[in-house]
């Protein structure tokens, strides 16, 4: 565990106001999960009520191309499970959103759908929970299993969105985590579409607990998660969270200027020193190309700002929902 400095008497006061018999909402995004779903609302209901927790799951399904609601539905009267439909895909992020707006528990759990997170670590979160941490999320402790490249991008990243940042953001986190119900609260007051959730955990702040954890494969299925949305998705945590592309882009163009300027007068130096025979012709060419390329990189930096100002400005709802199905489930882990 990485425990982040909270002062002794805070963590005694905020466990001194948690519920006895709390309200545990399980939230589950899934996209594409028919071959993992059942089995992981299975094992979630069987872990809370072995802890003696009232519990409710809910699923949010992204538009899921495969047999995942025909998998949840065929589970009547068995689990306490609420099925929440987007009415398309939206993307994980947005799931997580939704999940979190119709969660009714004292605290929430977020779990992916296809056992990579493990869930024999929620007794663990829940107890540090109880103790007075607001939040308790886990960390990957490793990623060997995963490519070169996957590995070099995510340490760039965390890397450039931490540079200058006053509040920076832990490297190797993952969506797998307690929340409070004061931070459900403070999560549904942050209205942005463009949504980088590990960002908006860290930033609404409270008492916090890093837990490390052992990343598991997927039980079954493929993950629809390429290098093209891991891409998509740290621009987004790069355009939400850090100027520092804007930054670059001014430190770039200083520099330009200041070494035109020293041409400049080194040019103007050896004309009076040698005279001007006129060479340099690819020289100019060179430059022409180099400052034409910084201007048009630094214009798409600049525009991935503005669509993302544009895209909130539009105030369009972030996620719609077709349907939201109750399960009626046992008696048992229902409020």
């Amino acid at each position: 565990m990485t425990e982040e400095f909270v002062p002794e008497y805070l963590l005694q006061l905020r466990a001194a106001e948690r519920p006895a018999d709390p309200l545990v909402s399980c939230i589950v995004p899934a996209y594409n999960e028919a071959e993992n779903i059942v089995l992981l609302l299975h094992t979630l209901h069987q872990i809370l009520l072995a802890e003696g927790l009232r519990h409710e799951l809910i699923v949010v399904d992204d538009g899921s191309r495969d047999a995942t609601v025909e998998r949840v539905l065929g589970i009547k009267d068995q689990l306490p499970v609420t099925l929440v439909q987007l009415s398309r895909n939206f993307g994980k992020e947005l799931a997580l959103t939704a999940g979190i707006d119709l969660a009714r528990g004292d605290v929430a759990v977020l779990i992916d759908g296809d056992f990579q997170h493990p869930p024999e670590m929620i007794p663990a979160f829940i107890a540090n929970w109880r103790k007075g941490y607001d939040m308790v999320y886990s960390v990957r402790s490793s990623r060997d299993g995963e490519s070169l490249a996957k590995r070099w991008f995510t340490r760039v990243f965390y890397a450039l969105l931490n540079t200058g940042a006053q509040l920076k953001i832990p490297e190797n986190t993952q969506d797998f985590r307690v929340l409070d119900r004061c931070i459900l609260d403070a999560l549904r007051q942050m209205p942005e579409r463009n949504r980088f959730m590990k960002g908006i955990y860290n930033w609404v702040g409270f008492t916090r607990l890093a837990v490390e954890t052992h990343t598991n494969d997927r039980l079954g299925g493929q993950s629809s998660f390429n290098l093209y949305r891991l891409l998509g998705l740290g621009l987004t945590g790069l355009t939400a969270f850090s100027n520092v592309p804007l930054r670059v882009w001014t430190f770039v163009g200083s520099s330009i200027s200041l070494a035109s300027i020293a041409y400049a007068l080194y040019v103007i130096l050896d004309t009076l020193l040698h005279g001007n025979d006129q060479h340099g012709w690819p020289t100019l060419i060179v430059a022409i190309m180099f400052l034409g390329g910084v201007q048009l990189l630094s214009i798409g930096v600049l525009g991935e700002y503005i669509g993302r100002i544009f895209t909130e400005v539009k105030q369009r709802p972030a996620y719609f929902i077709s349907r939201i199905t109750h399960l009626s489930g046992s008696d048992e882990g229902r409020e």
